[in-house]
């Protein structure tokens, strides 16, 4: 029946054409209006014969076109959602790994913060033992330039010593001495 509405109109401008057209215009007094009637019978038996075998196939064709459109519609739909949905994902992934760098960086500042301190502490803690080290040789030093002097001085006294017995004494003091010393080796014995 739908077929029958869009014939209508076409047989109407067919019909137009073909009055304008009929016998080539050779009658002064007007179209031929038989020639006009056969040629819209004929356009109507085979408006007829479409409708009745192309206009199944034709239903069938533009059902199926449609049926075909709407499938990549809702798979392009389908499509669109996943990617959407994947999207979402990743910027979710993003934020989440804008999230952990920042973390990472406040962990990376507070192990080069915690780490500078130790290093200090070291550095502080080894200055404080090469000045030690260096006091305690420093000390160790002075001791034994100490004891140096006082050997040498002790020396030197016992020979100074020595010189002035030597010139001071005479053989009557060396012969006192020993007898004195004698005696008392042999006082203590």
């Amino acid at each position: 029946m739908r077929a029958v509405y869009w014939a209508i109109p076409l047989g109407i401008l067919l019909l137009s054409g073909l009055a304008g057209a009929a016998d080539g215009g050779a009658h002064e007094d007007g179209p031929s209006w038989a020639l006009l009637g056969f040629h819209a019978l004929n356009i109507g038996i085979l408006g007829a014969i479409l409708y009745r075998f192309a206009g199944p196939a034709l239903r069938d064709l533009f059902a199926q076109r449609r049926t075909d459109i709407a499938s990549q519609i809702e798979a392009a739909q389908a499509r669109l959602s996943a990617a959407e949905t994947e999207l979402a994902n990743l910027r979710q992934r993003i934020d989440g790994f804008n999230v952990e760098a920042a973390d990472l960086i406040e962990r990376v500042a507070e192990t080069a913060a915690s780490e500078k301190a130790r290093t200090i502490e070291r550095a502080d803690a080894k200055s404080a033992r090469i000045l030690e080290d260096a006091k305690r040789v420093a000390d160790s030093e002075i001791e034994r330039a100490r004891q140096v002097l006082r050997a040498e001085a002790a020396q030197l006294a016992v020979e100074i010593a020595g010189e002035i017995l030597r010139e001071q004494t005479s053989q009557d003091d060396d012969a006192r001495l020993i007898r004195e010393f004698t005696d008392e080796i042999g006082g203590s014995a």
